[in-house]
């Protein structure tokens, strides 16, 4: 990755918080919307992420929703045969946006059949489906007891997919819900062999638990800063100097220059929609990114949803021969 740290401008879309699983420390399924938005919706989300100069849509659902009596029955109504021609239908839409918009399209929506992910790869520039953990305890435990799709094998199966159907991922470990030292260890060699199978993993993302209220572990006590960070310098030895290491800044933004000296070099997805805190404005994040970064002796730069060293025709079929020749000016210039 070089001397350059990393961002993205996201606009997420949420299109359904139908969920199967519930997390322990999880409010996404709790409140919100249900049912899926019309591509007129869509449409209107697309025209308001590109007039805030947003690089990403990051569609976001619940998982194992598939099948859903809802689900199929508001995509029928809407003209589809399937969630997933639904899901296409939005991908083609964004990979149709105009060459002024520079819209790239990240999938979060948990697994998804090797099928899916084939039938879709023409226009799905990257997806992010995280590990979370290795540690098959926490099945049994407030995290995982009632989320049948977090076990570590089904979530290493839904990672072989993506390398499988040649699509770049994102994948990390959430640090601090009740899984043990050890595991997290675990957790880093079962990516790492992934990516030595198939080559796909373009970032390892960590990721801090932060207790959520009327969640079943809403007490529950998160890892302090100093531990946190020690994960993260773990992470950079175990992966070595070539892969992407990402924590979000708008998560930490008291320890963006922490973060650097652990071996972070992405800064991950900054959302457009929501503020990084009451007290920080977007401009003073990105500000104080820029300042870090420089007093590191590094470059901020922009990026594409897919990173730069997966920024080519194998991995993004979508993206060549227009696409992203004509936004990489754009994209990588230097932050202001």
């Amino acid at each position: 990755m070089g001397r350059k740290v990393t961002y993205c401008l996201s606009y997420p879309i949420v299109l359904t918080r139908l969920c199967v699983n519930r997390c322990g420390y999880c409010r996404f399924p709790i409140a919100g919307p249900e049912r899926l938005p019309s591509l007129r919706v869509v449409r209107r989300h697309l025209r308001e992420a590109a007039r805030r100069g947003a690089t990403q849509i990051e569609l976001i659902a619940g998982e194992g929703i598939s099948n859903d009596p809802d689900i199929l029955t508001t995509v029928r109504y809407y003209g589809f045969a399937s969630y997933q021609s639904y899901l296409t239908r939005i991908l083609q839409m964004i990979e149709a946006t105009n060459r002024r918009s520079h819209l790239f399209s990240l999938l979060n929506l948990g697994p998804l059949s090797l099928a899916e992910l084939c039938l879709m790869r023409s226009y799905l520039c990257a997806v992010r489906i995280m590990l979370e953990s290795a540690d098959p305890a926490l099945e049994f435990r407030e995290a995982h007891l009632h989320s049948p799709h977090k076990s570590p094998d089904r979530r290493l199966e839904a990672i072989l997919r993506c390398g499988k159907a040649g699509v770049p991922l994102t994948t990390g470990i959430l640090v601090g819900i009740g899984e043990s030292a050890a595991s997290r260890t675990i957790a880093f060699d079962i990516i790492g062999r992934a990516h030595a199978r198939y080559g796909h993993i373009q970032a390892v993302r960590i990721q801090m638990f932060h207790p959520a209220p009327a969640t079943p572990m809403e007490s529950f006590p998160q890892v302090g800063d100093d531990e946190f960070l020690e994960v993260v310098a773990s992470a950079r030895r175990h992966f070595g100097p070539d892969m992407a290491i990402q924590v979000s800044a708008d998560e930490h933004p008291g320890l963006i220059g922490r973060l650097l000296d652990a071996g972070v070099n992405d800064f991950g997805d900054l959302s457009l929609r929501r503020p990084p805190s009451p007290h920080l404005s977007f401009d003073d994040l990105l500000e104080r990114m820029a300042a870090e970064t420089q007093a590191h002796g590094l470059a901020l730069t922009r990026r594409f949803p897919v990173l730069g060293p997966y920024c080519t025709a194998r991995w993004y079929p979508g993206g060549f021969p227009e696409r992203i020749p004509y936004a990489r000016a754009w994209m990588f210039a230097p932050a202001r």
